[in-house]
């Protein structure tokens, strides 16, 4: 599997990420926070085949996109998954009603919303078959820090402090296995369905296949053919003042091999990340050097920098974390 992620919107503007895992099978696609303008440049299929939605918080920079988003796949068979802390049910839902609908009988939609405190998730459900007129019951159910998982990857939040809950993610692939084809080959046989039992963990390991002549046990072909391959893992976290919070998401960063970060401010400017809560590029190097990720990409930048204040910022970044870069969308 593969995390493959781009970041959304301009040096100085409006930020989100969008994040494709190919599983080998499918791919799942996300999409995290949704500022103004932020999709304007995504392609419409990928648009339309978001799976997940994820809000770090609702200040209007990172959701005055979400008009383009919704009047796209308003409608669309498959449901919309919404993640968000708390308050975001009613704030999707004002959205959502916010406009005059006729003609819903029959509307496929379903935004299923999934608001998140600490210890448990409340999930609701809107339709356009109901013209998006109520939140449907809602279920609470107890939850920690891991919110969705599945057969491919897990996700899991963590919450800082931007003078409001701003909810960071974590995205963890889970570690597969591969037929080693050198060895397939210098055994002289031939790859057919058997295989898939190979792979499957949940094979009869005395099984035995009869194939190139001869017989082999699961349990064999297991250890001689297949290797494992760790799954890869994405850090995204924006908005957040430095303090105690950044220590408990440093718990759950531990060795994530890409984050993510915010860098609104340079270091000369620490007073006025503290007076907006907001982190400065030598902070955000510091985080990524105590995690002990292999990669930062600093994003979502405070637009009073111009030019050479953009170098400025990677290198404080980098004095701290030297493997630190800018998206590669930007071109800096």
């Amino acid at each position: 599997m593969s995390i493959i992620y781009n970041i959304l919107g301009k040096p100085g503007r409006d930020n989100a990420l969008f994040v494709r895992i190919n599983s080998g099978k499918r791919f799942y696609r996300m999409l995290f926070d949704c500022g103004e303008s932020t999709l304007n440049n995504l392609d419409q299929g990928e648009i339309k085949a978001i799976d997940y939605i994820f809000f770090s918080h609702c200040h209007i920079d990172h959701i005055a996109g979400f008009d383009y988003l919704f009047r796209r796949i308003y409608d669309r068979e498959k449901p919309v998954h919404i993640f968000g802390p708390a308050g975001i049910t009613n704030i999707i839902f004002n959205r959502l009603n916010g406009f005059t609908w006729n003609l819903v009988e029959g509307l496929h939609g379903e935004w299923i919303i999934h608001e998140l405190e600490p210890e448990e998730t409340k999930t609701s459900i809107i339709k356009a078959s109901e013209a998006f007129s109520k939140i449907n019951p809602s279920q609470t159910e107890k939850s920690g820090e891991c919110i969705l998982l599945n057969q491919d990857y897990e996700i899991k939040k963590f919450y800082l402090n931007h003078r409001i809950p701003s909810l960071g993610y974590l995205i963890n692939e889970k570690e597969t296995f591969k037929i080693d084809k050198e060895t397939l080959a210098s055994l002289g046989i031939t790859a057919g369905e058997w295989l898939q039992k190979v792979k499957d963990e949940n094979s009869n390991l005395n099984e035995v296949i009869f194939t190139g002549g001869r017989s082999y046990s699961i349990l064999y072909l297991k250890e001689l053919l297949l290797r494992k391959k760790e799954g890869e893992s994405l850090a995204y976290m924006t908005d957040f003042i430095y303090d105690k919070n950044v220590e408990g998401a440093l718990r759950i960063l531990k060795e994530c091999d890409t984050i993510i970060c915010e860098s609104q401010y340079l270091d000369d400017d620490k007073h006025l990340a503290e007076q907006n809560y907001h982190i400065t590029s030598v902070q955000a190097g510091s985080i990524a050097a105590e995690a002990g990720t292999d990669k930062l990409i600093l994003f979502h930048i405070s637009d009073r920098y111009r030019g050479d204040d953009f170098l400025t910022m990677l290198e404080e970044a980098r004095e701290k974390f030297r493997n630190t870069f800018y998206p590669s969308e930007w071109k800096i």
